[in-house]
């Protein structure tokens, strides 16, 4: 039936359903390949996730790196993935490559090099070449689009942080302001919601089992974890929001203009992506978190950060892996 551009549609027009043996097989081929479809996105989805959680890893040794670049090869369907990041000098920098780069004469594959941004910084670019005579497919240009923000994301992340560490008012370990920026700035916040009659909320986040960790697999990997969790953390809050890392196992997080309903979702949402993240060597870990909000429950520094802290012990006495919210003590 053939329709002039602007014509209308009638239902009478629309042909009616063949149930005959060849409609039916033609109708299941076509359910076939729509689940193929959809297999397959999820199928790279999941290479694609655990190559960022690779890229995450505190020390990203060439053997971690090397399996992040081939599974992003499983993700993309294609021949080689090449990795440059922003180096000590400021330029964009080779860091790892995989796969079949060595091309010979008349061999005019498809390539691709994408940009790779943390905000309004370059921080690396992702190289791609595809299979022989295969072109870049719109599912594929969809995920690699998406793979670009994720990889520039957890990159930019990792390297801020790299060069915070040795930085005053700096966590040696994680590269976060220490327990006493954090202090400061708590009460630079707290000032100002006073002035302008904003909320103001605080989490304190502790890492659930690190002694056990640090006794089973030594305290380097005690302190990556706490590295790597530094990095999630400033994946998963805003720009805003101030993570601080404070004294063992123990994050605290400063929420400007939330109140303590808000804090509490959020709380609980850092605490799922803490879970669901393959941290290097050790796997799953899991997390603590006690939320206290101002003005509800202090207007001072002491008071919130007690009242935090008096939350987050209350969430481990529970049995972990919970978030709960500050009680008030009592008066005598």
């Amino acid at each position: 039936m053939f329709v002039a551009k602007g014509a209308p549609v009638t239902r009478a027009a629309q042909p009616e359903r063949d149930d005959t043996p060849a409609a039916a097989v033609t109708a299941s081929r076509r359910g076939d390949a729509a689940n193929a479809t959809s297999s397959d996105r999820r199928r790279a989805s999941r290479f694609l996730w655990a190559a960022c959680e690779t890229l995450l890893a505190a020390a990203a040794e060439p053997r971690s790196m090397n399996r992040a670049l081939d599974m992003m090869k499983q993700a993309f369907e294609c021949d080689g993935v090449a990795l440059h990041v922003l180096g000590p000098s400021g330029e964009i920098e080779p860091l790892s490559a995989r796969g079949a780069w060595q091309t010979r004469a008349g061999d005019l594959r498809d390539c691709m090099s994408v940009p790779l941004f943390r905000g309004d910084e370059r921080v690396g670019t992702l190289d791609l070449l595809a299979s022989p005579g295969a072109s870049w497919r719109p599912a594929q240009m969809g995920l690699i689009r998406t793979a670009a923000g994720a990889i520039g994301a957890a990159i930019g992340t990792r390297l801020e942080l790299q060069r915070l560490r040795n930085l005053p008012g700096r966590d040696a370990l994680t590269g976060l302001p220490d327990s006493r920026a954090f202090q400061s700035r708590l009460s630079e916040e707290l000032s100002r919601a006073r002035r302008h009659a904003v909320p103001v909320s605080v989490i304190v986040l502790d890492v659930d089992g690190l002694a056990a960790i640090n006794a089973r697999y030594g305290r380097p990997a005690g302190d990556a974890v706490l590295a790597e969790t530094a990095l999630v953390l400033k994946l998963v809050l805003r720009e805003s929001d101030i993570v601080a890392r404070m004294e063992g196992d123990a994050f605290g997080l400063l929420l400007p203009e939330t109140d303590r309903d808000s804090a509490l979702r959020c709380a609980d949402r850092v605490r799922r992506a803490l879970e669901e993240h393959r941290f290097a060597r050790v796997g799953r870990i899991s997390a603590s978190a006690g939320v206290a909000g101002c003005p509800p429950d202090g207007v001072e520094n002491v008071e919130l950060l007690e009242a935090a802290e008096r939350a987050v012990t209350l969430a481990k006495k529970s049995g972990r892996r919970r978030v709960m919210v500050a009680t008030p003590t009592a008066v005598h």
